[in-house]
């Protein structure tokens, strides 16, 4: 059995639909669909470990993985296929989730576009010249915008990154040199922000499309001062993070197309799901800060297993669930380290939703920025000096200031704060243990902030 892993960067689950992304929405419909499914970071840092290593971010110091060769207890997904002769192959366009941070383990090939983009690194110097004053990048922000648009255009590199349909015909190419079973994994980059989609699909949710520079001086404004856009440029955002999901939504069905083509489609375990959400307005933000609101955490999990029927779970699963779950369905035997389980026992009635999910961000926040989900709808979001927040998103999903009930500390607050308080707890011994990925300092670490627009 084959096994394609799709992760769209920034995907909301509420855009898998028909009016956005009907062919998401249609292969959902065919597949098993986990409703519930939620992430355990809300950033790509954040997200990966759980996706690759089945390991919560905190569980490890620093960013990433640790390093192939030592005996850490972590295993990877592709690592444990290809113990068993699957080959392999990974495509990435995100530092994050990059051969950088050690997430190239297992796979035989990785490509990485962010890491051999010579006009990126070139955009990437200029960029830094323009940020490192920090106040000024102000008063020349609208020139840069202008600056960087003609940049892409002269170098030919009209998105910020390298295309899905790009990524597919890679990944296509190889799958035609394989022989015997193979695993390869796309990360679509096209919704993460800038929102820069061809303007065929701009038109199908503004009056009329916005140039490169607009695009991406909206991106920039709304991620570092959101409390400046007005409400027009709000809609306009909305908009074209909606195109962005439909661009990448015919890429999936496109890819899916060339899978039936090949007469692999019926032999192909197919996941389509993504690392974290986005925020398009809600809480004041735009993006995915380093908070646990539902837009950030709750994302698509679609499941295409041959030989299986078509079914809707609702109950909660984690993105810590994907590697245990493939190799389910492969018939591969789990890694006994792994800290997700799959998601296929809850299909077959084996057990009840996971009780909970927790998700953390890091050092530089000692880990204070954290969450537990109960899989009741209950949630306890712990956002440092931004204090405590307690939600029933089960009755109130949209998470308004006027529905926290962490003030009056109900039954489920003390029951959700234990089990974070035991969470943390076991995540810091883990880190003390030894598990190490890419210091958070390090200088790699800010030019890779910087070229995904986090930083100024």
């Amino acid at each position: 059995m084959n096994v394609v892993l799709v992760t769209v960067d920034s995907l909301r689950a509420d855009r898998v639909t028909d009016r956005v992304m009907p062919a998401a929405r249609s292969f959902a419909d065919g597949a098993i669909e986990f409703t519930d499914c939620v992430a355990n970071g809300p950033s790509t840092p954040a997200s990966f470990p759980s996706i690759h290593a089945s390991r919560h971010f905190a569980s490890i110091e620093g960013l990433g993985i640790p390093e192939a060769g030592s005996d850490d207890g972590i295993r990877t997904l592709a690592e444990q296929l290809q113990g068993t002769d699957y080959a392999t192959a990974g495509y990435t366009d995100n530092h994050f989730a990059s051969g950088s941070y050690h997430y190239d383990r297992g796979f035989e090939e990785m490509y990485d576009a962010s890491g051999t983009a010579e006009a990126g690194r070139l955009k990437q110097f200029v960029q830094s010249n323009l940020d490192k004053d920090g106040p000024l990048f102000r008063t020349i922000e609208t020139v840069y915008n202008r600056a960087d648009a003609l940049f892409a255009s002269a170098t030919g590199q009209e998105s910020e990154y390298e295309r899905a349909a790009s990524l597919n015909e890679r990944a296509l190419d190889w799958i035609d040199d394989q022989s015997g079973e193979w695993f390869t994994w796309l990360h679509y980059m096209d919704v993460h922000h800038p929102y820069e989609a061809p303007e065929e699909y701009q038109r199908q949710f503004l009056d009329e499309p916005l140039s490169l520079a607009r695009c991406r001086g909206l991106a920039r404004k709304g991620t570092h001062h959101p409390e400046e856009l007005s409400d027009r440029e709000w809609e306009l955002i909305r908009g074209l993070y909606d195109a962005e999901c439909a661009y990448a939504d015919d890429q999936f069905d496109a890819l899916l197309g060339a899978l039936r083509e090949r007469n692999l489609f019926d032999e192909t375990i197919v996941l389509f799901t993504a690392d974290h959400g986005e925020l398009i307005g809600e809480h004041g933000h735009a993006g995915h800060p380093p908070e646990f609101w539902e837009g950030v955490v709750h994302v698509p999990f679609a499941l295409h297993v041959p030989g299986r029927d078509a079914d809707t779970v609702d109950r909660q699963i984690r993105l810590l669930d994907v590697a245990p779950t493939i190799a389910d369905a492969a018939g591969v035997e789990p890694f006994a380290d792994w800290t997700g389980e799959s998601a296929l026992e809850l299909v077959d009635g084996d057990v009840d939703a996971r009780e909970y999910a927790f998700g953390d961000v890091g050092r530089q926040v000692d880990y204070g920025r954290c969450y537990a989900r109960r899989s009741d709808g209950w949630k306890l979001l712990r956002h440092a000096e931004d204090g405590e927040f307690c939600f029933d998103i089960s009755e109130t999903p949209e998470e308004r200031a006027e529905d926290d009930r962490s003030a009056d500390q109900p039954p489920e607050y003390d029951e959700l704060s234990s089990a974070l308080d035991d969470h943390q707890e076991r995540m810091q011994r883990l880190r003390e243990g030894g598990l190490a990925g890419i210091e958070e300092d390090a200088e790699i670490v800010e030019e890779h902030l910087k070229d995904l627009g986090y930083m100024e």
